[in-house]
């Protein structure tokens, strides 16, 4: 079973990944990739299929949840397993979730003092949850899911 740092590592891995804005949003040849590995659609935003290759790869392809291409899809999964906390530790992932209490960017925690996070489709500053690739920056998560054991 991989630890939170085994995840966090592969995860920056990717640090490199950015859209080729030239072909559109949410594509590039790395980007759409990633959306075929977690059984996405190119051009689909693509923070929840991030967050599931790198799972599948640090588990060895037996990842523990079944791939997912939507945030909201995530924190409904967590809500089910009783995997939700608003207690932040590095390696569990994050969302985003808006007034209407739906998901809409996932992550992983990676500092919990300041509170930093890796996420694939953000921006530099993690300003935007539609951003232009994968970067790590200061978050501003309330919900942390725990699915490590």
């Amino acid at each position: 079973m991989p630890t939170a740092d085994d995840v966090i590592k592969i995860a920056r891995l990717f640090l490199y990944v950015k859209e080729a804005q030239s072909v559109g949003q949410n594509r590039g040849l790395r980007v759409e990739s990633i959306q075929h590995w977690a059984g996405g659609e190119f051009g689909d935003s693509w923070c929840a299929e991030f967050v599931w290759m790198v799972l599948d790869l640090a588990y060895g392809g037996h990842p523990p949840f079944d791939r997912m291409q939507s945030c909201e899809a995530i924190r409904a999964m967590a809500q089910d397993r009783s995997w939700i906390t608003d207690t932040p530790q590095p390696g569990q992932l994050y969302l985003y979730v808006n007034s209407a209490g739906r998901a809409h960017h996932v992550g992983f925690v990676t500092g919990v003092d300041p509170l930093t996070g890796i996420a694939g489709n953000t921006s530099l500053d993690g300003s935007s949850p539609n951003g232009d690739g994968v970067h790590e920056h200061a978050i501003a998560a309330r919900v942390f899911v725990q699915y490590l054991a």
